[in-house]
């Protein structure tokens, strides 16, 4: 699990740093940083790309959400759901937790948030998944 926060801390960073990413260019930033093939499929299977489609559109900020956000931080979630690294589900979930945080929230706010996110929804898919067999008495 480890290596696989440390790989997703990347990744939200490798958005952050390139204009336009897609999930080859990530794989090969993560075997070029050691990963091995394996762990890189792991990691990727917490992100959306294989669900991404180019109708999703772009999403706009209220006057609110423009108030919590800074300039970089909108420009930041445009970029993840442009990328299509997350879906719009993820997307409104990180500005909805972004928006309960105190003061102006910033592309690193963000990037911690939607760390927490994309392991809790893989924590989720991988119980349901699951045999409930383990949690009967």
């Amino acid at each position: 699990m480890e290596k696989i926060l440390i790989a997703l801390n990347m990744i939200v960073d490798f958005v952050e740093s390139y204009e336009l990413i897609d999930e080859i260019d990530i794989a090969t930033m993560l075997y070029k940083s050691g990963f091995e093939k394996y762990e890189i499929r792991q990691v990727l299977s917490y992100l959306d790309f294989g669900n991404f489609t180019p109708t999703n559109g772009v999403r706009y900020f209220s006057k609110s959400e423009k108030d919590k956000f800074t300039e970089a931080g909108m420009q930041y979630i445009q970029k993840l759901q442009l990328s299509g690294a997350v879906d719009l589900l993820v997307i409104e979930e990180l500005i909805d937790r972004c928006m309960d945080v105190d003061g102006k929230v910033d592309v690193e706010n963000i990037k911690q948030t939607l760390l927490y996110i994309l392991i809790e929804r893989r924590k989720l898919i991988d119980f349901d998944n699951g045999s409930m067999d383990e949690f009967v008495n």
